[in-house]
């Protein structure tokens, strides 16, 4: 398997990559059965939970742009294999970014086996396991992205010249993650849940790039033949331990990254107890249907560390000049050979140490409107700032349908203060599908910017009515 510099390096050459430290699944993270797919937004959302017993079989989330159509066959199920994908050119033209350049944000994550278990009705027990790769920082110019995903024999590929200055930040890591929720108080009209989670994050890597200086894209004979001549080039780059392959030993090898994650939540109902689909005070304590005209919850994830090892770093300057795709894909296709060995210097040592990781509050409500008819409003915030960053904040507003088998909902993203995107998220039986922008999703621009998109495949066994 390529290392993950080779991800990074391939990523800046598109404009896009990895990232997101939350669980980004607009709609989805809402629902009153959302399971274990809500509680990674939220651990108190576990506590009490309608079902029995919930298994993920398996779930894949990636930020993915409008070209996903014109490479369906391979680009798009190796896009949501990302964190651990073998193959690259591919899959990262179909990558783009849910923040408007120059910003790049954008990830990928595989939600593996998990499982959640109610124990009495009040306590409940949940254990996840997660593969994540994110990407943050900034983009390079359209144009250059644009010679790569459409070759740079593309006919409507314009000359142009201009100059660009990237800096780039990648993460991967698996993780596994046990929660425990408890419905610490279930009245007639109010309950109050709590919930944490304990991550162990292993496997982690950790890299950058920064790179500047200028670009010219020269029409030669006839139109479609076409040079990139890249000039005054000074770059530098970083990472820890690259994985050769994929495997288990890998993964809990010493020589990658390793640390400790936590979550913590509360959430607070207030309505009347319900039965069937009207209001009847009568109903026993135990059933298990939402039983509220208002629900209010917050969350603070992503707390913890990661403690990374000593990596290498190797700098460097010249020229680079790529005559048609062929040589551009070469490039490509091994970057952090090409420029190591580009580079005059020898490498020195990288010694990231520990690093926090970025927090992030999470606060909800949700109405209950009609039967079976909610809407809900999800903010989600920074505690850090600066470079470390990974994820814009967000404001984002969902109307639902639900029930125990079908569910439809159309959330509304606000994302940072420019950029509004209308999604659609959905739940048929065991299979939930979904994404962010449906404009971009289907947009033929083919640009930077992207949809977050979701397939996963749960079963479950609802609690029983008292």
């Amino acid at each position: 398997m390529k290392n993950f510099v080779s991800r990074l390096l391939m990523a800046a050459l598109v404009g896009s990559g990895s990232t997101a430290l939350a669980q980004y699944q607009p709609g989805l993270v809402s629902s009153n059965y959302g399971g274990i797919y809500r509680m990674l937004q939220n651990p108190s959302a576990v506590a009490g939970s309608r079902y029995k017993f919930q298994l993920v079989a398996v779930n894949g989330t990636s930020s993915v742009n409008s070209l996903y159509t014109k490479y369906i066959s391979r680009g798009l199920f190796q896009t949501i294999q990302l964190p651990y994908s073998q193959s690259l050119s591919l899959p990262l033209r179909t990558l783009g970014s849910i923040t408007d350049a120059p910003r790049t944000t954008s990830y990928s994550e595989i939600l593996g086996p998990s499982l959640l278990f109610n124990v009495d009705g009040n306590q409940t027990l949940a254990l996840h396991t997660r593969m994540r790769s994110f990407l943050y920082g900034s983009a390079l110019p359209e144009n250059l992205t644009e010679a790569y995903r459409n070759r740079l024999f593309y006919r409507k590929l314009q000359p142009s010249s201009g100059d660009f200055d990237v800096d780039l930040g990648h993460n991967s890591y698996g993780e596994v993650g046990l929660t425990y929720g408890l419905q610490v108080f279930d009245g007639k009209w109010h309950r109050l849940k709590i919930g944490a989670t304990v991550r162990r994050i292993v496997g982690a890597q950790l890299s950058y790039l920064n790179a500047r200086g200028n670009y010219a894209i020269i029409q030669n004979n006839g139109e479609v033949d076409k040079t990139l001549d890249i000039t005054n080039l000074d770059y530098s780059l970083g990472q820890t331990t690259p994985r050769k392959d994929f495997s288990l030993g890998s993964v809990f090898s010493s020589a990658y990254g390793s640390g400790w994650g936590y979550d913590f939540g509360a959430t607070y109902e207030i309505g009347k107890r319900t039965t069937g689909r009207g209001y009847n005070s009568e109903t026993p304590m135990k059933d298990p249907r939402p039983a509220y005209w208002l629900r209010l919850s917050a969350a603070l994830m992503n707390g913890g560390r990661i403690n990374y090892p000593v990596g290498q770093t190797v700098a460097g300057s010249g020229r680079l000049t790529f005559e048609g795709q062929e040589d551009l894909e070469k490039f490509g296709n091994a970057p952090t050979d090409f420029l190591t060995a580009e580079s005059s210097g020898s490498p020195q040592a990288y010694e990231p140490g520990r690093v926090a990781l970025p927090r992030m509050i999470h606060l909800e409500a949700d109405m209950r409107l009609a039967r079976g008819f909610y809407v809900n409003g999800l903010l989600m915030n920074n505690l850090t700032s600066g470079a470390s960053v990974r994820m814009p904040n967000m404001l984002i507003f969902t109307p639902r349908f639900e029930d125990e088998d079908v569910e439809f909902g159309l959330p509304i993203s606000i994302i940072g203060t420019n950029r509004v995107a209308v999604g659609m998220s959905s739940r048929l039986g065991p299979l939930t599908l979904g994404f962010s922008d449906m404009g971009r999703l289907f947009s033929k621009k083919g640009d930077n910017r992207s949809s977050i998109v979701w397939i996963g495949f749960s079963v479950w066994k609802l609690r029983k009515r008292s």
